[in-house]
């Protein structure tokens, strides 16, 4: 009896098992889409109709004027149109950018279109497929346009604005301080936090902070004017101000005597220095190139100075401000992959 029973539930097994091979087979299973025939055909997405919305908007045509002028031009793009030209004039040959015709004989999108999809990420901080609305790309396209494009600005706009200031440079910063009552002071330096919403959980220790959130850091030095002529990012969030300092490419050149010349004085209550120095806050040590407010003033001239260091150290919060308001691409959390490319974006 028993034998029975157990051959019974094996039969009752086998049979529901085929069953359910046989109703999985009749359900029809897309094909792979990849690149093989007969994989999903690209999107008629009229590249001629986007170009000449950004034509009609931006610069006009048919000898009309553009429906947006250069105020509002500058307000949309964050950069004056000059500036603008000046980019589209230095990458439209590239590869990338410059205009193909596919095997129908059909021209493809123009490089404009993609430049203003590149503008559109970084200044609105907007997703990659929004753009596609307005310029009529792809996503993968506008995602490869703003990886190229930072690529592209670091590559051949760094070494000329992103640099030590030259000997005249630094005579006019020494000047400019001076006025504003702080003799050899060559800048101001400080950090922030951008927070990386794709941080994968693996590494979540080392980029999470006190506050519970995933960030790299940035380390900035500008001058009165918000020219950055250091910056030093990517370093995990969990990291404070002095840990960035001790892996900072500046600090390397100040302890190995490469940098700040040396051979410009001034001189502070009858006594003359010649190592320049920068605006801290108070978390940083007590290094001769590092001038911090007195942490517990008791004279009314520490008071004064605090004063004084704090209103011009408020020149690279100002920078950071300026950041996140004109390139909303660093006031929300960034949705890239890996910490090099929020390092190029940065």
């Amino acid at each position: 009896m028993t034998t029975s029973v157990v051959v019974a539930a094996h039969v009752a097994t086998l049979l529901e098992t085929r069953r359910r091979a046989l109703a999985a087979a009749q359900i029809h299973r897309p094909r792979y889409r990849g690149s093989v025939p007969g994989r999903i055909p690209n999107r008629p997405r009229n590249f001629a109709l986007g170009l000449q919305c950004i034509l009609r908007d931006y610069f006009g045509v048919d000898g009309l004027p553009p429906v947006v002028g250069r105020e509002q031009f500058e307000r949309r793009f964050r950069v004056p149109m000059s500036v603008f030209l000046r980019i589209y004039r230095a990458i439209k040959d590239r590869p990338f950018w410059m205009q193909r015709v596919n095997a129908t004989g059909q021209p493809q999108a123009h490089p404009l279109q993609k430049l203003v999809a590149v503008f559109r990420v970084l200044a609105y901080g907007e997703s990659y497929d929004r753009a596609d609305e307005y310029v009529r790309l792809s996503r993968s396209t506008i995602a490869t346009a703003v990886k190229l494009f930072t690529e592209f600005m670091v590559d051949d706009f760094g070494p000329l604005y992103l640099r030590p200031p030259t000997r005249r440079e630094i005579e006019s910063i020494l000047a400019r301080n001076a006025e504003r009552g702080l003799p050899g002071c060559l800048g101001w330096l400080d950090c922030s936090h951008w927070e990386w919403s794709s941080c994968p959980k693996a590494r979540a220790g080392t980029y999470q902070g006190r506050d519970g959130r995933r960030s790299i850091v940035i380390e900035a030095i500008c001058d009165e004017d918000t020219w950055i002529y250091h910056i030093f990012a990517g370093s995990p969030g969990s990291l404070n101000g002095i840990n960035v300092l001790y892996q900072s490419p500046m600090y390397m050149d100040v302890v190995t005597w490469e940098w700040p010349p040396r051979d410009f004085s001034f001189t502070v209550n009858g006594n003359t220095r010649t190592l320049l120095y920068y605006l801290v806050d108070g978390i940083y040590p007590r290094f001769a190139f590092f001038v911090a407010p007195y942490p517990n003033p008791q004279t009314p001239e520490q008071r004064t100075f605090n004063r004084l260091q704090e209103a011009l150290r408020k020149d690279v919060e100002r920078l950071f401000g300026i950041l996140t308001a004109r390139f909303h691409v660093m006031l929300h959390p960034s949705r890239m992959w890996s910490v090099p490319r929020m390092v190029l974006t940065t």
